[in-house]
C-alpha cells in the first residue's frame, strides 16, 4: 500500500514538474518572441528617425528649406554677451556664424572675464581673439571685462547690479539693438552664465533697456538632447520658433575656432565637439518682461 502510494506521489510530482516546466518554456517563448519583435520595431522606428533628421538636415541646406532657419528681426548691431573665453564657440557657434555671414548686421561680442581663475587670463584673452578670427568677429568688436568681482568660478554669483552697468554701458555705447545671451539656467548650469541672465532680466524689469532693444536667450536643454548631435533636429523645429543650424562645413569651421582655445582642451571637450548639438543648432527665445517677473516670483 505504502509502495502504491509513494509511485502515486511520484508519478503526480513528475507530471506537475513537466507542466510546470511546459508552462514556463511556452512563456520563455513567448517572451522572446515579444522582445525579439519589439526589437524589430525599435530598430525600424529608429531608422525612420535617423533618416527623417538627416532628410531635413540635407534639405535646409541642399534645398534651402526655408521652414528650419531663421534669423532675427532685421537686426542691425548684435551684441552677444557671455561669461568666458570659448563660451561664444562652445554655445552660441550657430548663431554667431549665421549672424555674421548674412553681412545684414554688425556683430559684437562682450565676454565678461579673461578666464584667470587658472592663472591663465593673457593666454585665455589671445585664444579668444583667435577664435574670433575665424568667426569672423572682428577685433574692435570684442570687448572683454576683467574685474575682480566676476571670478570665473562654477560657484561664484556675479553681482546683479555691477553686470547690468556693465552690459548696458555698451548696449548704449554701440546702439545695440539685440542682445543675446544665455537663458536663466546658463546651459550647463554654470553659476556665471546664469547671472548674466538675471542681470539682463534686472535691466528689463527696471525698464533700463532701450524700447527698441530686444533680448533673445540660447534655451537650455535636457542631457539627452544635448548630445544628440543632429538627431534632436525635430524637436528644434516643433518646440522653438527661432533657430540657427550650421551646415558640415560651418560646423567643421566653428571646429576649428574652438581648438584656438588650446588651454581649455581637455578630453572631455573633444567629446563635446563630437556629439554637442550647440556644434549644430541654437535656439533661442526672446525674453519677455511678464515671463520674467513670472520665474522671478516662482524662484521666490
Amino acid at each position: 500500500m505504502q509502495n502504491e502510494l509513494a509511485v502515486h506521489l511520484s508519478d503526480s510530482w513528475s507530471s506537475i514538474l513537466s507542466t510546470t516546466t511546459t508552462l514556463c518554456s511556452d512563456q520563455f517563448e513567448n517572451l522572446s518572441d515579444y522582445t525579439r519583435n519589439a526589437s524589430k520595431q525599435f530598430l525600424l522606428a529608429f531608422l525612420i528617425y535617423c533618416t527623417l533628421c538627416v532628410s531635413i538636415y540635407i534639405a535646409t541646406f541642399k534645398w534651402k528649406w526655408p521652414l528650419f532657419a531663421s534669423d532675427f528681426d532685421e537686426p542691425k548691431r548684435i551684441l552677444i554677451v557671455t561669461a568666458h573665453p570659448d563660451d561664444e564657440c562652445m554655445f552660441f557657434g550657430p548663431t554667431i556664424l549665421n549672424v555674421v555671414r548674412n553681412r545684414k548686421s554688425l556683430v559684437y561680442l562682450m565676454c565678461l572675464s579673461t578666464g584667470a581663475n587658472y592663472g591663465m587670463g593673457r593666454t585665455r584673452k589671445r585664444e579668444l581673439y583667435d577664435a574670433c578670427d575665424i568667426l569672423g568677429i572682428e577685433h574692435g568688436h570684442i570687448i572683454i571685462r576683467n574685474h575682480s568681482n566676476l571670478p570665473d568660478a562654477q560657484g561664484a554669483r556675479w553681482p546683479t547690479e555691477l553686470l547690468s552697468r556693465m552690459i548696458l554701458d555698451q548696449i548704449e555705447r554701440y546702439d545695440i539693438d539685440t542682445l543675446v545671451t544665455f537663458d536663466k539656467y546658463g546651459i550647463s548650469r554654470h553659476i556665471n552664465h546664469c547671472s548674466i541672465y538675471y542681470a539682463i532680466a534686472y535691466l528689463s524689469i527696471e525698464k533700463n533697456l532701450p524700447k527698441d532693444c530686444k533680448v533673445y536667450v540660447l534655451e537650455t536643454i535636457n542631457v539627452l538632447r544635448k548630445y544628440s548631435l543632429i538627431f534632436e533636429i525635430p524637436f528644434s523645429y516643433l518646440l522653438s520658433r527661432r533657430r540657427f543650424i550650421l551646415s558640415y562645413a560651418d560646423r567643421n569651421v566653428l571646429v576649428s575656432a574652438m581648438r584656438k582655445h588650446k588651454s581649455q582642451m581637455v578630453w572631455f571637450r573633444y567629446l563635446y565637439l563630437t556629439f554637442s548639438r550647440y556644434f549644430i543648432i541654437n535656439t533661442l527665445q526672446e525674453m519677455d518682461l511678464e515671463d520674467i517677473e513670472l520665474e522671478l516670483a516662482v524662484d521666490d
